[in-house]
């Protein structure tokens, strides 16, 4: 609930700064519009309360950032992502099953980026950013032994990240900026799993067995990145690590592509 009301606090106000920026820089507002490809991977199966599941995202997307003055920027970053035979994992009989079909991807993202620090080239920015991820599988089918399985799965997957970036000039032509902070997030997945034949003991089929996780708390999170200098094209490439320690025992790598037009 507190992580809840953070996030519409943090969105409404968003959006105020935006419209009040708008309506008084009106033509003399900055805006970049950067298209992005981004993955993400759990290093190891996400382990929750004695339940097992698994988590990926991909997707291609667009950026739209207004630079209002003095530095600060506001965006928001919205993404799409579909494989047609994705592994996912369901649970029968307490064990890990994979099977495979269409899985479709969403990423919504808002931020905010405040200067803190600019010498020599080198600048310190703070940013607050909130992310909402969703991965829909609704036609799965495999085998858990000789048994057919079919199954649906929805991972939530959202995150309140609260980062301070120290940005370095490489020569003349890029910048190399590593970025530190803490992550608030929050898991969600409720995946099930219909056999039509097999069972054992008093349990006979058809039969569904549900696997359901619901965990939030903080953890850290450490990227580095690199991004061209150009005054109106810009290429950026960022690998980051997003730590689940403190509740999964693992961590998120992504990585993320992204290229910037300014006009």
């Amino acid at each position: 609930m507190f992580r809840s009301k953070i996030k519409t606090m943090f969105i409404s106000h968003l959006i105020v700064l935006f419209l009040f920026a708008f309506n008084n820089s009106a033509f003399g507002m900055e805006l970049k519009i950067s298209p992005f490809a981004l993955y993400e991977q759990g290093k190891d199966d996400i382990y929750i309360d004695g339940i097992r599941t698994k988590y990926g995202l991909g997707v291609l997307g667009a950026t739209v950032q207004a630079n209002i003055e003095n530095g600060l920027e506001i965006y928001s970053r919205l993404g799409y992502g579909y494989h047609p035979n994705a592994s996912v994992s369901l649970t029968v009989d307490g064990k890990s099953v994979a099977v495979k079909g269409p899985t479709s991807g969403n990423y919504r993202e808002t931020g905010i980026r405040i200067p803190l620090w600019n010498k020599s080239d080198v600048f310190i920015i703070s940013e607050l950013r909130s992310t909402w991820r969703n991965v829909d599988a609704d036609d799965l089918a495999g085998f858990a032994s000789t048994r057919a399985i079919t199954g649906k799965a929805v991972n939530d997957f959202d995150s309140l990240d609260f980062l301070l970036t120290a940005r370095f000039p490489l020569g003349e032509t890029a910048f190399l900026s590593i970025t530190g902070g803490r992550s608030d997030w929050h898991l969600t997945t409720n995946a099930v799993a219909y056999a039509e034949t097999g069972g054992r003991g008093s349990l006979s089929c058809p039969c569904s067995y549900t696997k359901k996780v619901d965990a939030e708390s903080s953890d850290p999170f450490f990227g580095i990145s690199i991004t061209s200098n150009n005054p109106m094209h810009n290429f950026s490439f960022e690998l980051y690590n997003r730590s689940l320690k403190s509740k999964a025992g693992t961590s998120i790598i992504g990585f993320e592509a992204g290229y910037v037009y300014q006009f």
